[in-house]
């Protein structure tokens, strides 16, 4: 059709047809990331190369340790804690978890050939926490002691914080001072960590913290410490640094601060509880919280005993669940 001025008119213009910007963005990166897959697929099926060397190399994951210089054990007590640390003959024990008649913590120890305890460590007077220490001290060689100084107005009067100072007592075993301080343990170097919090009806604001250093892997237990203790640590200014965190209060809201996991930065976390618990641990916003620094977390009423090999550089992780 022509115009008044006997022009044609133009013809609409034609659509474009193909992907966006973003769409192609997008494909492209989907398309590298299937290369990618891809070489290391081949790499690893012609065994040129692992893909936990990949992982190593890419420092997307640690390369397994070639000795058992330290193991770390956080052992499945259901909702409670207890850790074993043993390296080069020496064993230091933190928590008991609650007392259990079948002593499962005993048999445990046992198991692994173990007799004599160079530390023992309660990290404040909870039953979830000490609850099978007096038998752990009838039953074992212990060397010496030590849990948390608590206010004289809040020092607990049950029974299993009783038979536990009986113990103590009756077995002669040596008192450390509840104060900071470092010592050995094989060929790593352990630091303890009081808490700054002086009235708290709180006793996990008590909690000691105890942080074992094995060159280049170094681990934290923090016991049940919650925010407020969180806090008084980080006005110390201690070195809380720790590639590996048992996450205190058994992975509770109130424990596990995004200033405190700021400073820790873990690659790996542990969180310490029974199944079906009645607190509801670990709490949803915790366990989120945590993931966004660890790499990897677990959980002990998932994947049960969690135990870490260190040679000072590599670390292996093996769960008591993948072996069954």
């Amino acid at each position: 059709m022509a115009d008044k001025k006997g022009k044609k008119s133009s013809p609409p213009p034609k659509k474009v047809s193909g992907l966006s910007i973003k769409q192609r963005v997008r494909l492209i990166l989907l398309i590298l990331v299937l290369f990618a897959a891809g070489v290391v697929w081949i790499l690893h099926y012609f065994q040129i190369i692992s893909v936990q060397d990949i992982m190593v190399k890419l420092g997307l994951a640690d390369r397994p340790a070639t000795r058992s210089d330290l193991e770390v054990h956080i052992i499945d007590v259901g909702q409670g804690d207890c850790i074993l640390v043993a390296s080069q003959g020496q064993i230091m024990l933190i928590d008991s978890g609650e007392r259990d008649e079948s002593n499962a913590v005993e048999a445990y120890l046992l198991r692994h050939g173990i007799h004599h305890i160079d530390r023992l460590i309660a990290t404040h007077p909870h039953s979830d926490h000490i609850g099978e220490m007096a038998e752990i001290i009838y039953t074992f060689d212990v060397d010496s002691f030590m849990m948390p100084r608590i206010p004289d107005d809040y020092v607990p009067t049950t029974k299993c914080y009783e038979n536990m100072l009986k113990a103590v007592d009756v077995r002669n075993v040596s008192v450390m001072s509840p104060e900071d301080t470092s010592f050995k343990l094989g060929c790593c170097d352990v630091q303890i960590f009081t808490s700054g919090v002086e009235d708290s009806e709180n006793l996990n604001n008590y909690s000691l913290i105890v942080k074992v250093v094995h060159d280049k892997n170094s681990f934290l237990f923090t016991g049940d410490c919650e925010n407020e203790e969180e806090k008084t640590l980080l006005d110390k200014g201690v070195d809380l640094k720790a590639k590996v965190l048992k996450a205190a209060h058994h992975g509770s809201s109130t424990s596990s601060s995004a200033d405190f996991l700021d400073v820790v930065d873990p690659e790996y976390a542990v969180i310490s509880c029974g199944k079906a618990n009645d607190y509801g641990h670990p709490h949803k916003e915790t366990v989120r919280r945590i993931s966004k620094y660890a790499r990897n977390t677990y959980i002990t009423s998932r994947d049960g005993s969690v135990v870490f090999i260190s040679d000072g550089e590599g670390l292996t992780v093996e769960c008591e669940r993948d072996k069954n």
